[in-house]
C-alpha cells in the first residue's frame, strides 16, 4: 500500500521471516559464535533463552545455515507434549518409522540411527523450540536422550530454545541433573538504541535497494523507546508509522508519526470499574516520566541491552480506565507530574541480573507477601525470579519475571504501602 509511495520494492517490516532481511546485532553475533563453538566441540546441551520477539528463532535459523550439509537436524516446535510423544516427534523428524513402536523400540531405533550417522562422520542435532512449555517429565526424557553416546563422544547434541520461564524450570531441584549438563547457556536481550537505529535502516535499505533515510533521528529514538528494542515490536511500530506517513503524504517519518502509530496499536481495554489508590496513581506518574528499563544479563552476568516493561498505560482514578497500549509500558509523559516519587526507589523496570537496594526492597516486599523466604541479598537471582513469577501468577498478571509498571502497582496494592 505504501511501498510505491516510498520507493520500496516490498514491505520492509513484515513479520514473516525473510533471509534477505537478516540483521544480527552484537548480542546475536556473540550468541551465534557460542552456539557454533558448542556444536563444533560436541557439547551435549546448549540453551538459549530470551523474551518473545528478541530473535531466538532467527538465531536458530542462522545456526542451521552455518552448520552446512554435514549435519542432520531435527527441529521440534511448540513441544507441549508427553515424553513418549516427544520421542515419536524426534524419530519422525529423522525419517524413522514411529507407528506401533513402544518407547523402548523408539529409543533403540534412534540409537542405531545415531550410531550409523556417527560412522558416516555426520553430526546430529536436535533443536527444541519453545522449550519452556515442556513438562518436567518431557525435559527428563530429553536428558535421557543425551545419554546416547560412544565411549568418547555424544551421539546427539541438543539445543533448548525458550522464554525466561525455561530458566525457572531449569533452576528447579527436580531438573538439576539436566541443568548440570548444559555447558553453553546464552540469554538474548533486546536491541540497544543504536542497534534499533541500525536495524530499521538496514531493513529499509534492503527493501529500497539503496540507502534511504525514511525515519528521522528523533523518530528512530522514539521507535526504540516505544518498542523497547524488541525486534518484533519494532517491526509492528515501523510498519504502522509508514502507513500513517503514507496517509499523511509525509515523505519522512518523524517523531509525531511514530507516536501516532503507537496510539493506533493500542491493545485491549483494561477491566472496567477498578479504582486505584492515590499513592498508586502517584507511582504511575513517575513511570510515565521515566525512560525505558534496565538491562538483562547473561547467566554469566554479562551485561545485555534493556528489555521493555510488559504492561501498559497508567490507570485512571476514575472508574473508566484508558485503553492499554500493546507495544510499550508507558503513557505520554506529562512534565507537570515529573516531581512525583516512586515507592521503594524502584527503577522503571527490574529483572534478572539486576542488583542493589531496589532489588533488596523487592525481596523484602515479596517476603512480606509470602513469596520469598531468603534474607534480602540485593541480587535478582533465580530464587527472586521464581518469587516474582509466583506473585505475578497470584495477581493474574503476565508471568514474565520482569517487575515493570503493572507488577509494581500490584505490589504496592498488595502491601497497602511499602515495606520497611
Amino acid at each position: 500500500m505504501y511501498t510505491a509511495f516510498y520507493g520500496l520494492r516490498d514491505k520492509p517490516f513484515a513479520l514473516t521471516p525473510d533471509p534477505r532481511y537478516l540483521f544480527l546485532a552484537e548480542a546475536h553475533r556473540e550468541a551465534l559464535a557460542h552456539l557454533l563453538y558448542g556444536v563444533e566441540q560436541g557439547e551435549g546441551f546448549i540453551a538459549v533463552t530470551g523474551e518473545v520477539g528478541t530473535g531466538k528463532t532467527t538465531l536458530c535459523r542462522t545456526l542451521l545455515q552455518r552448520l552446512g550439509p554435514a549435519s542432520e537436524v531435527a527441529y521440534v516446535f511448540n513441544p507441549a507434549v508427553s515424553s513418549l510423544e516427544l520421542l515419536q516427534s524426534v524419530n519422525a523428524e529423522f525419517g524413522l518409522p514411529v507407528d506401533g513402536r513402544s518407547r523402548r523400540e523408539l529409543h533403540e531405533q534412534l540409537n542405531q540411527f545415531l550410531l550409523a550417522r556417527r560412522r558416516d562422520g555426520r553430526r546430529v542435532l536436535l533443536i527444541v523450540d519453545e522449550a519452556q512449555n515442556l513438562p518436567e517429565e518431557t525435559l527428563e526424557q530429553i536428558r535421557l536422550l543425551s545419554n546416547l553416546e560412544t565411549e568418547s563422544q555424544k551421539l546427539l547434541q541438543i539445543v533448548l530454545v525458550g522464554q525466561p520461564e525455561l530458566d525457572v524450570k531449569l533452576a528447579s531441584r527436580e531438573l538439576r541433573q539436566l541443568r548440570q549438563r548444559i555447558t553453553v547457556h546464552w540469554r538474548l536481550g533486546p536491541l540497544s538504541a543504536a542497534e534499533t537505529r541500525d536495524y530499521v535502516r538496514h531493513r529499509v535499505r534492503v527493501a529500497a535497494g539503496d540507502e534511504r533515510d525514511l525515519f528521522s533521528g528523533q523518530a528512530l529514538r522514539e521507535v526504540h523507546r516505544r518498542a523497547g528494542g524488541i525486534p518484533r515490536l519494532v517491526n509492528v511500530l515501523c510498519d504502522r508509522a509508514l502507513l500513517a506517513g503514507y496517509a499523511a503524504r509525509e515523505r519522512e517519518i518523524g517523531q509525531g508519526l511514530v507516536r501516532q502509530a503507537w496510539r493506533e496499536t493500542r491493545g485491549p481495554v483494561a477491566p472496567a470499574g477498578r479504582r486505584w489508590r492515590p499513592w498508586a496513581a502517584a507511582a504511575v506518574l513517575l513511570l510515565a516520566a521515566a525512560g525505558a528499563g534496565l538491562a538483562w544479563s547473561r547467566l554469566e552476568a554479562r551485561p545485555a541491552p534493556a528489555l521493555p516493561p510488559v504492561s501498559a498505560a497508567a490507570p485512571e482514578l476514575a472508574p473508566e480506565p484508558e485503553p492499554a497500549p500493546a507495544l510499550v509500558p508507558e503513557p505520554e509523559p506529562d512534565p507537570r507530574e515529573a516531581l512525583w516519587h516512586d515507592f521503594g526507589g524502584l527503577p522503571v523496570q527490574v529483572g534478572p541480573g539486576d542488583a542493589g537496594a531496589p532489588v533488596a526492597w523487592l525481596q523484602r516486599a515479596l517476603g512480606l507477601l509470602g513469596h520469598y523466604s531468603e534474607p534480602p541479598s540485593g541480587l535478582f537471582d533465580q530464587t527472586t525470579l521464581a518469587a516474582v513469577l509466583a506473585f505475578q501468577r497470584s495477581r493474574g498478571l503476565p508471568a514474565d519475571g520482569i517487575v515493570g509498571p503493572d507488577t509494581k502497582l500490584a505490589l504496592y496494592e498488595a502491601l497497602g504501602g511499602e515495606p520497611g
